[in-house]
């Protein structure tokens, strides 16, 4: 699902990015960046566009101001905590640094595909991913991944959360 972004949608992020990586290394948190070609300001920037794309989808309040080291989870849909994945790429891969890395109940990938687009391209569950995530390494070091195509539709995440609820 591709979600266009507005003027200040982008300012916040921005905004939001700068706050972030300026008070990870005032405060000595050690820059754990693979990617030597982007930014801190870059990542951090991408990172809060694909979270706020992935909270319109799912009509999520999302801070992106919300400061502190987050337990694996960015957001939560109703009782499902998701980590948001993003990638600059329009056909990147879900990667996590390491399958422990993994500690929310699923992961959704959003991919950059324009200046203010956005493709919530899928999600998920963390025991899939566990089962079926190959060991690659892109360039940065070692990781693990799912192709797109491995993804779910992200209707089955907000039915399954619906169901949740119900009960």
């Amino acid at each position: 699902m591709i979600v266009t972004l507005s003027r200040q949608d982008l300012s916040l992020c921005k905004q939001g990015a700068t706050l972030r990586w300026q008070l990870a290394r005032l405060s000595g948190v050690v820059n754990q960046r693979k990617d030597k070609n982007r930014s801190d300001q870059d990542l951090d920037m991408l990172g809060l566009m694909a979270e706020l794309a992935v909270a319109k989808v799912f009509s999520i309040k999302h801070n992106p101001f919300q400061m502190g080291v987050d337990d694996g989870s960015d957001m939560y849909l109703n009782n499902i905590s998701i980590d948001v994945k993003s990638t600059f790429y329009p056909t990147g891969k879900l990667l996590f640094k390491s399958k422990a890395s993994f500690k929310s109940d699923c992961a959704v990938l959003a991919c950059k595909i324009a200046k203010n687009q956005i493709n919530v391209a899928g999600f998920i569950p963390r025991s899939i991913f566990l089962d079926k995530a190959i060991e690659i390494n892109l360039g940065h070091g070692k990781g693990w991944a799912i192709e797109q195509k491995q993804l779910m539709q992200l209707g089955k995440l907000w039915e399954t959360s619906v169901k949740q609820t119900l009960k």
